[in-house]
Protein backbone atom coordinates (compact mmCIF):
# COMPACT_ATOMS: atom_id res chain seq x y z
CA UNK A 1 0.00 0.00 0.00
CA UNK A 2 1.41 3.39 -1.00
CA UNK A 3 0.24 6.72 0.34
CA UNK A 4 1.09 10.29 -0.41
CA UNK A 5 3.74 12.42 1.39
CA UNK A 6 3.29 13.22 5.10
CA UNK A 7 1.32 16.17 6.32
CA UNK A 8 3.48 19.07 7.44
CA UNK A 9 3.21 21.00 10.68
CA UNK A 10 1.29 20.22 13.84
CA UNK A 11 -2.49 19.86 13.84
CA UNK A 12 -4.49 21.92 16.39
CA UNK A 13 -4.49 20.27 19.79
CA UNK A 14 -1.82 17.76 18.72
CA UNK A 15 1.66 17.78 20.20
CA UNK A 16 4.85 16.12 19.05
CA UNK A 17 6.26 15.70 22.55
CA UNK A 18 7.64 12.61 24.22
CA UNK A 19 6.72 11.31 27.63
CA UNK A 20 8.90 12.35 30.52
CA UNK A 21 8.57 8.87 32.00
CA UNK A 22 11.87 7.13 31.26
CA UNK A 23 12.16 9.09 28.01
CA UNK A 24 9.42 6.94 26.48
CA UNK A 25 7.73 8.31 23.36
CA UNK A 26 4.27 9.73 23.85
CA UNK A 27 1.24 8.85 21.73
CA UNK A 28 1.71 8.96 17.98
CA UNK A 29 -0.09 11.63 15.99
CA UNK A 30 -2.82 9.20 14.88
CA UNK A 31 -3.39 8.04 18.47
CA UNK A 32 -3.72 11.65 19.70
CA UNK A 33 -6.22 12.37 16.92
CA UNK A 34 -8.27 9.32 17.95
CA UNK A 35 -8.42 10.52 21.53
CA UNK A 36 -9.60 13.97 20.51
CA UNK A 37 -12.21 12.61 18.07
CA UNK A 38 -13.62 10.18 20.65
CA UNK A 39 -14.33 13.06 23.06
CA UNK A 40 -16.78 14.60 20.60
CA UNK A 41 -20.54 14.05 21.10
CA UNK A 42 -22.03 11.02 19.37
CA UNK A 43 -23.93 13.05 16.76
CA UNK A 44 -20.78 15.01 15.92
CA UNK A 45 -18.85 11.78 15.47
CA UNK A 46 -21.52 10.40 13.12
CA UNK A 47 -21.43 13.59 11.05
CA UNK A 48 -17.64 13.41 10.88
CA UNK A 49 -17.79 9.76 9.78
CA UNK A 50 -20.35 10.57 7.10
CA UNK A 51 -18.31 13.47 5.78
CA UNK A 52 -15.18 11.31 5.65
CA UNK A 53 -17.05 8.58 3.78
CA UNK A 54 -18.41 11.01 1.19
CA UNK A 55 -14.93 12.44 0.62
CA UNK A 56 -13.44 8.95 0.26
CA UNK A 57 -16.11 8.06 -2.28
CA UNK A 58 -14.70 10.73 -4.58
CA UNK A 59 -11.08 9.81 -3.95
CA UNK A 60 -10.18 11.93 -0.91
CA UNK A 61 -9.26 9.74 2.06
CA UNK A 62 -9.11 11.07 5.66
CA UNK A 63 -6.08 13.14 6.65
CA UNK A 64 -4.41 10.26 8.50
CA UNK A 65 -3.94 8.52 5.15
CA UNK A 66 -1.64 11.32 4.01
CA UNK A 67 1.11 10.03 6.31
CA UNK A 68 3.46 7.50 4.63
CA UNK A 69 2.61 3.87 5.38
CA UNK A 70 5.62 3.13 7.62
CA UNK A 71 5.87 6.56 9.24
CA UNK A 72 4.95 5.76 12.84
CA UNK A 73 6.74 2.39 12.82
CA UNK A 74 9.99 3.89 11.54
CA UNK A 75 9.73 6.83 13.93
CA UNK A 76 9.54 4.46 16.90
CA UNK A 77 12.43 2.37 15.59
CA UNK A 78 14.61 5.43 14.93
CA UNK A 79 14.15 6.55 18.55
CA UNK A 80 15.49 3.19 19.73
CA UNK A 81 18.13 2.33 17.13
CA UNK A 82 21.44 3.37 18.66
CA UNK A 83 25.09 2.84 17.61
CA UNK A 84 26.25 -0.63 18.57
CA UNK A 85 22.73 -2.02 18.99
CA UNK A 86 22.09 -5.70 18.26
CA UNK A 87 18.84 -5.96 16.30
CA UNK A 88 16.65 -8.90 15.28
CA UNK A 89 14.37 -8.35 12.26
CA UNK A 90 11.63 -10.97 12.25
CA UNK A 91 9.96 -12.01 9.00
CA UNK A 92 11.13 -9.24 6.67
CA UNK A 93 12.85 -11.64 4.27
CA UNK A 94 13.86 -9.88 1.06
CA UNK A 95 12.94 -6.42 2.42
CA UNK A 96 14.55 -5.60 5.79
CA UNK A 97 12.41 -3.34 7.95
CA UNK A 98 15.32 -0.90 8.20
CA UNK A 99 17.61 -0.63 5.14
CA UNK A 100 21.35 -0.92 5.79
CA UNK A 101 21.83 2.73 4.78
CA UNK A 102 19.55 3.88 7.63
CA UNK A 103 21.32 2.01 10.45
CA UNK A 104 23.75 3.64 12.88
CA UNK A 105 27.42 2.72 13.07
CA UNK A 106 28.32 -0.55 14.73
CA UNK A 107 24.79 -1.94 14.54
CA UNK A 108 24.53 -5.75 14.21
CA UNK A 109 21.44 -6.62 12.16
CA UNK A 110 20.17 -10.20 12.23
CA UNK A 111 17.40 -11.43 9.93
CA UNK A 112 15.10 -14.27 10.98
CA UNK A 113 12.69 -15.76 8.47
CA UNK A 114 11.14 -19.16 7.82
CA UNK A 115 12.25 -18.92 4.17
CA UNK A 116 15.94 -19.11 3.27
CA UNK A 117 15.02 -18.03 -0.26
CA UNK A 118 13.39 -14.84 0.99
CA UNK A 119 16.47 -13.95 3.05
CA UNK A 120 18.79 -14.66 0.13
CA UNK A 121 16.82 -12.31 -2.12
CA UNK A 122 17.52 -9.34 0.15
CA UNK A 123 19.96 -6.73 -1.24
CA UNK A 124 23.64 -7.43 -0.48
CA UNK A 125 24.62 -6.27 2.99
CA UNK A 126 21.04 -6.33 4.31
CA UNK A 127 21.87 -8.70 7.15
CA UNK A 128 25.00 -9.33 9.19
CA UNK A 129 23.60 -12.74 10.10
CA UNK A 130 20.59 -14.79 9.08
CA UNK A 131 18.55 -17.35 10.99
CA UNK A 132 16.29 -19.64 8.95
CA UNK A 133 13.54 -20.72 11.33
CA UNK A 134 9.90 -20.49 12.29
CA UNK A 135 9.68 -17.81 15.00
CA UNK A 136 7.48 -20.14 17.06
CA UNK A 137 10.46 -22.54 17.45
CA UNK A 138 12.78 -21.51 20.31
CA UNK A 139 16.51 -20.99 19.72
CA UNK A 140 18.45 -21.04 23.02
CA UNK A 141 21.52 -19.53 21.32
CA UNK A 142 19.53 -16.30 20.75
CA UNK A 143 18.53 -15.91 24.41
CA UNK A 144 19.02 -12.37 25.80
CA UNK A 145 21.11 -11.36 22.79
CA UNK A 146 19.14 -8.44 21.34
CA UNK A 147 18.59 -4.81 22.29
CA UNK A 148 15.77 -4.41 19.80
CA UNK A 149 13.41 -6.76 17.95
CA UNK A 150 11.54 -5.47 14.88
CA UNK A 151 8.72 -6.99 12.89
CA UNK A 152 6.92 -5.26 10.04
CA UNK A 153 3.69 -6.86 8.78
CA UNK A 154 4.85 -10.40 9.56
CA UNK A 155 3.28 -11.59 12.82
CA UNK A 156 -0.15 -12.12 11.24
CA UNK A 157 1.54 -14.98 9.33
CA UNK A 158 2.53 -16.73 12.57
CA UNK A 159 0.73 -19.41 14.57
CA UNK A 160 0.61 -19.71 17.52
CA UNK A 161 1.21 -16.02 18.14
CA UNK A 162 1.73 -16.54 21.87
CA UNK A 163 4.69 -18.87 21.25
CA UNK A 164 6.22 -16.29 18.90
CA UNK A 165 5.88 -13.46 21.44
CA UNK A 166 7.26 -15.64 24.23
CA UNK A 167 10.32 -16.42 22.12
CA UNK A 168 10.85 -12.76 21.26
CA UNK A 169 10.67 -11.93 24.97
CA UNK A 170 13.40 -14.49 25.62
CA UNK A 171 15.62 -13.18 22.81
CA UNK A 172 15.63 -9.63 24.20
CA UNK A 173 18.06 -8.44 26.83
CA UNK A 174 16.41 -7.20 30.05
CA UNK A 175 15.10 -3.75 29.13
CA UNK A 176 15.19 -4.58 25.42
CA UNK A 177 12.28 -3.53 23.26
CA UNK A 178 9.94 -4.95 20.64
CA UNK A 179 8.46 -2.75 17.90
CA UNK A 180 6.03 -4.53 15.59
CA UNK A 181 3.16 -3.80 13.27
CA UNK A 182 0.76 -6.45 11.97
CA UNK A 183 -2.73 -6.89 10.53
CA UNK A 184 -5.78 -7.35 12.75
CA UNK A 185 -7.86 -10.53 12.91
CA UNK A 186 -11.17 -8.72 12.50
CA UNK A 187 -10.10 -6.29 9.79
CA UNK A 188 -12.17 -6.41 6.62
CA UNK A 189 -9.20 -7.52 4.52
CA UNK A 190 -8.29 -10.28 7.02
CA UNK A 191 -11.83 -11.64 7.04
CA UNK A 192 -11.92 -11.56 3.24
CA UNK A 193 -8.56 -13.32 3.12
CA UNK A 194 -9.95 -16.18 5.22
CA UNK A 195 -13.28 -16.43 3.38
CA UNK A 196 -12.26 -16.00 -0.27
CA UNK A 197 -10.49 -19.04 -1.80
CA UNK A 198 -6.75 -18.45 -2.04
CA UNK A 199 -6.52 -18.68 -5.87
CA UNK A 200 -9.25 -16.05 -6.15
CA UNK A 201 -7.67 -13.73 -3.56
CA UNK A 202 -4.26 -14.04 -5.26
CA UNK A 203 -5.83 -13.10 -8.59
CA UNK A 204 -7.65 -10.13 -7.06
CA UNK A 205 -4.53 -8.83 -5.31
CA UNK A 206 -2.50 -9.06 -8.49
CA UNK A 207 -5.21 -7.61 -10.73
CA UNK A 208 -6.55 -4.82 -8.51
CA UNK A 209 -3.63 -3.92 -6.22
CA UNK A 210 -0.70 -4.95 -8.47
CA UNK A 211 0.68 -7.31 -5.82
CA UNK A 212 3.07 -9.89 -7.35
CA UNK A 213 1.99 -13.41 -6.30
CA UNK A 214 5.41 -14.21 -4.81
CA UNK A 215 4.96 -11.41 -2.26
CA UNK A 216 1.66 -12.78 -0.88
CA UNK A 217 1.95 -15.31 1.97
CA UNK A 218 -0.61 -17.30 3.92
CA UNK A 219 -1.84 -15.47 7.02
CA UNK A 220 -3.42 -16.91 10.17
CA UNK A 221 -4.20 -13.70 12.11
CA UNK A 222 -3.86 -15.77 15.29
CA UNK A 223 -4.75 -13.62 18.30
CA UNK A 224 -4.19 -10.43 16.30
CA UNK A 225 -6.71 -8.18 18.03
CA UNK A 226 -6.29 -5.53 20.70
CA UNK A 227 -7.43 -7.31 23.87
CA UNK A 228 -5.76 -10.58 22.86
CA UNK A 229 -2.42 -8.90 22.19
CA UNK A 230 -2.58 -7.03 25.50
CA UNK A 231 -3.20 -10.33 27.26
CA UNK A 232 -0.34 -12.14 25.52
CA UNK A 233 2.06 -9.32 26.46
CA UNK A 234 0.98 -9.14 30.12
CA UNK A 235 4.37 -10.39 31.40
CA UNK A 236 6.28 -7.54 29.73
CA UNK A 237 7.24 -4.54 31.86
CA UNK A 238 5.65 -1.91 29.59
CA UNK A 239 3.24 -2.38 26.70
CA UNK A 240 1.55 -0.02 24.25
CA UNK A 241 -0.81 -1.44 21.60
CA UNK A 242 -2.02 1.24 19.21
CA UNK A 243 -4.82 0.52 16.71
CA UNK A 244 -3.85 1.79 13.25
CA UNK A 245 -6.91 2.81 11.23
CA UNK A 246 -5.55 2.63 7.69
CA UNK A 247 -7.46 -0.15 5.94
CA UNK A 248 -8.93 1.77 3.00
CA UNK A 249 -5.93 1.15 0.77
CA UNK A 250 -7.42 -2.20 -0.23
CA UNK A 251 -10.40 -0.43 -1.78
CA UNK A 252 -8.94 2.60 -3.55
CA UNK A 253 -9.22 0.86 -6.93
CA UNK A 254 -12.96 1.81 -6.72
CA UNK A 255 -13.51 5.05 -4.75
CA UNK A 256 -17.24 4.45 -3.99
CA UNK A 257 -16.27 1.16 -2.31
CA UNK A 258 -13.51 2.99 -0.42
CA UNK A 259 -16.20 5.41 0.77
CA UNK A 260 -18.30 2.56 2.15
CA UNK A 261 -15.25 1.14 3.90
CA UNK A 262 -14.26 4.51 5.39
CA UNK A 263 -17.78 4.90 6.81
CA UNK A 264 -17.34 1.58 8.61
CA UNK A 265 -13.76 2.35 9.71
CA UNK A 266 -14.75 5.78 11.05
CA UNK A 267 -17.64 4.25 12.99
CA UNK A 268 -15.34 1.63 14.55
CA UNK A 269 -12.56 4.14 15.29
CA UNK A 270 -14.73 6.87 16.75
CA UNK A 271 -16.76 4.36 18.79
CA UNK A 272 -13.59 2.95 20.37
CA UNK A 273 -13.91 -0.58 18.92
CA UNK A 274 -10.19 -1.28 19.13
CA UNK A 275 -10.57 -5.02 18.45
CA UNK A 276 -11.80 -4.17 14.93
CA UNK A 277 -8.74 -2.17 13.84
CA UNK A 278 -7.12 -3.16 10.54
CA UNK A 279 -3.60 -2.94 11.99
CA UNK A 280 -1.81 -2.69 15.34
CA UNK A 281 1.46 -0.97 16.20
CA UNK A 282 3.02 -2.57 19.28
CA UNK A 283 5.78 -1.30 21.56
CA UNK A 284 6.77 -3.55 24.43
CA UNK A 285 9.68 -3.57 26.87
CA UNK A 286 11.02 -6.75 28.44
Amino acid sequence: MVRSPPLRGVLPGISNVTSAAEGCPGPTRSEQLDRLDQRAPGRTRLKAAGAAALSAAVGRLPARYQVPWQHDFKALVTQRLRPGAVVLDVGSGRTPAIPASDRPAGCTYVGLDISAQELQQAPPGSYDEIVVSDITSPHPELAERFDLVLSWQALEHVKPMRAALDNLYGYLKPGGELVAQFSGTFSVHAIANRVVPRPVSMWLLERLLKRPPDTVFHAYYDGCWYSSVRSMLSAWSRVDVEPVWLGAGYFTFFPPLAGVYVAYEEWARLSGHRNLAPYYLVQAVR
